[in-house]
């Protein structure tokens, strides 16, 4: 995984919370790790040496001081661009969320290729519908790869809020699209007016300032692509599915068999994803 799904994981284990996370989320776009944090990301110090840095009070200066890395190491970390997971870890010690010594345990076992965070929270969320017939796995696999393609196309983290989604549906838009074959599965995007446009314009590299024909054109491309790429995974397992067209509609409330809800958290706001075993009606 390589802590892609960091910041999940950190929800998950109660390091970040749902109280929080609007804000440290924003923050870690633009945070700039520093040294000690990349090192620690990289799992170059021991434990002597992490804890060490725990009780400076200036543990880059100390990194530096006690010679914990070569030159080459420090070169090399200078040089690498930062990913989100890092930017998110800074930020937490800015904030006095997390010491040096937490992050590195979360550095550890968040790593693993068999640790899924954001499945995890979606099974979570679905066993706590009553009745739902058992789609945890199905639904987690696609909120995952939705997660990925939201880092990838979007430009943003995310992570899966595992408390009931209270979508408001006045000035709402909803774009759905049903995936239909061996396995069936329908996914809806709910959005109000403002993450809709920030939405569609961090996907088409364009500036839409009204919900006009384009901005709707940007984001229900989007979902088609999202959901191309879930059909061509399914494919690799010898799952055939095909793609109806995509559907949009405003102030409307889904409603379909195993239907769940799920708040979405990114930079830019939330918005709801939701998943069913067939079409919506809306």
């Amino acid at each position: 995984m390589g802590n892609r799904y960091f910041s999940q994981y950190l929800l998950n284990t109660g390091v970040l919370e749902s109280s929080n996370i609007g804000y440290v989320m924003p923050k870690s776009a633009h945070a700039v790790p520093q040294l000690h944090v990349l090192a620690v990301q990289k799992g170059l110090l021991s434990d002597a040496q992490i804890d060490e840095l725990a009780g400076s009070d200036d543990a880059a200066k100390t990194i530096v001081e006690k010679a914990f890395l070569s030159a080459d190491q420090v070169a090399s970390l200078q040089d690498e661009s930062p990913d989100r997971a890092a930017r998110m870890a800074q930020v937490l010690l800015d904030e006095k969320l997390a010491d040096i010594k937490t992050l590195n345990h979360c550095f550890r076992e968040s790593d693993p290729e068999d640790v899924h965070p954001v499945a995890d929270a979606v099974k979570r969320i679905v066993r706590s519908y009553d009745g739902l017939n058992p789609v945890d796995e199905a639904y987690g696999k696609y909120a995952e790869m939705f997660v990925g393609a939201l880092q990838r196309f979007m430009d943003t983290d995310a992570v899966v809020l595992t408390e009931p989604a209270e979508p408001v549906f006045e000035d709402s838009l909803i774009v759905s699209q049903s995936m239909g074959g061996a396995l069936s599965v329908s996914a809806a995007i709910l959005t109000n007016e403002d993450s809709f446009l920030e939405m569609a314009n961090r996907y088409s590299g364009e500036r839409f300032e009204n919900i006009d024909e384009l901005a709707e054109d940007s984001l229900t491309e989007f979902v088609n692509v999202i959901n191309g790429l879930y059909i061509v995974e399914q494919s690799g397992q010898d799952v055939d599915m095909d793609l109806d067209m995509p559907r949009i509609g405003r102030n409307s409330c889904p409603m379909a068999s195993s239907l769940v809800a799920m708040r979405i958290a990114t930079d830019f706001g939330s918005f709801v994803l939701y998943l069913a075993e067939d079409e919506f009606m809306y």
